[in-house]
């Protein structure tokens, strides 16, 4: 049986705390996520979240997305969540 492609769903942040914060999906942006979770993200890192689940810092999610074709090689070797929105002509979406 073939495993499916891993790939890049969401920004993601990682707060201080060790709390994770996942996006609905690729549209929204991880500056969009510490606006939401207020004073207790300020140091977070941008993180995303895979298909398997796993959270991945921004050098691996630029791996995965470019092994999977998600993103073009010019993003380079850190991902963005702008780099996914652009790639998939999705536009940026506001919390609430």
């Amino acid at each position: 049986m073939a495993s499916k492609k891993l790939t890049v769903k969401a920004p993601a942040i990682k707060e201080k705390s060790g709390k994770i914060v996942k996006a609905p999906n690729k549209s929204y942006s991880h500056d969009e996520l510490i606006a939401k979770e207020g004073k207790k993200a300020k140091g977070a890192k941008h993180e995303f979240v895979l298909s398997d689940g796993e959270i991945a810092n921004r050098k691996r999610a630029a791996k995965v997305a470019e092994a999977a074709g998600e993103v073009p090689k010019s993003v380079g070797k850190k991902l963005h969540s702008h780099d996914l929105r652009r790639a998939v002509g999705i536009k940026k979406k506001a919390m609430k």
